[in-house]
């Protein structure tokens, strides 16, 4: 197990958050340590396992995100990859709003790209030429998905791997930067290779929204081992400070609610040892009207947020 300092302070002082289960496990017993940075405020999974030993924590035939429809045979992984598709040409529209340039001039890095199911969107309906795309995905087989289903050229061994005069317009972290262990290194490559006007798109939950607070550590995107640090918009300023940029819009993304109640009522009932029902199934849609009602009124209260990031000029 690997412990480690504050990313944005530098600081090894920490105080106790939360103890969280693996959502996939939860009746193992162990319990995962959340601790808050006593400087920065930025939450973190401390001690957390290395670059190495995360991949095993990875493996699960019901992680959703590395899902393709080849493997996806039960009705809620069916259900998961139709609620993608229809959110393709959201996640495009915010994309192309910020790149400011006409589809098929921009160039666009997606950093933990999964199935590459988006840079293709971008392609086939949107219009960018498959040679501005690109994809960086360590899953084998979500990266062998992407380059042979949507024809994206996959890097496989981090950031550092892409052509180094290469810079893009966009550079997406889709629910990505809470699972990378060496933040310095990649927001340092990101920030190179982002062209003098690009944007970063950086979604991330915010665990100050009105769900993590009701489910605490029930709250499904504290998805612990797998995501190592849980932002607010005011520390992942400080973070992005360091590298020189700064955020310039925040915006809820609503979609993400439904999923993160569904998904925390579910490990709820899972803690207590019971199985879900209809009346909990219930509970979550009250909680994710109540919550998108929130996040609508007070967008930093949102369940995840979409930040649109810069170069500080």
């Amino acid at each position: 197990m690997l412990s480690i300092r504050c990313p944005v302070s530098d600081s090894n002082q920490f105080k106790p958050f939360l103890s969280v289960p693996d959502r996939y496990h939860p009746m193992s017993g162990y319990m995962w340590h959340l601790v808050e940075s006593e400087d920065s405020g930025l939450v973190v999974l401390n001690p957390r396992p290395d670059s190495e030993k995360i991949a095993a924590h990875y493996r699960n035939e019901r992680y959703l995100p590395h899902l393709s429809p080849e493997k996806a045979k039960k009705p809620q992984e069916q259900l998961y990859l139709v609620a993608k598709r229809l959110l393709l040409g959201y996640k495009a529209s915010i994309i192309l709003k910020h790149a400011e340039k006409d589809p098929k001039n921009i160039s666009v890095l997606e950093i933990g790209c999964s199935t590459g199911d988006l840079l293709g969107y971008l392609h086939r309906k949107k219009g960018v030429p498959l040679q501005n795309l690109a994809g960086i995905e360590p899953d084998p087989e979500a990266a062998a998905y992407a380059e042979n289903h949507n024809r994206i050229t996959i890097c496989r061994n981090g950031i550092g791997g892409i052509d180094k005069e290469q810079q893009f317009d966009c550079i997406i972290f889709w629910h990505v930067l809470e699972h990378i262990h060496d933040l310095h290194e990649t927001l340092t490559l990101a920030r190179n290779k982002l062209a003098k006007d690009g944007a970063l798109v950086i979604t991330l939950p915010n665990r100050e929204s009105h769900d993590a607070l009701h489910y605490r550590e029930h709250w499904i995107a504290y998805d612990a081992p797998r995501h190592l640090y849980h932002f607010t918009p005011e520390s992942l300023e400080k973070l992005l400070l360091r590298y020189r940029l700064s955020i310039t819009t925040a915006a809820p993304y609503l979609p993400d609610t439904l999923f993160n109640t569904f998904g925390s009522e579910k490990l709820s009932c899972a803690m207590q040892n019971r199985s879900f029902h209809t009346g909990d199934a219930v509970k979550a849609v009250l909680q994710a009207i109540r919550a998108m009602a929130i996040g609508k009124a007070n967008p930093l209260k949102a369940s995840s947020l979409v930040y649109i990031v810069r170069k500080q000029k």
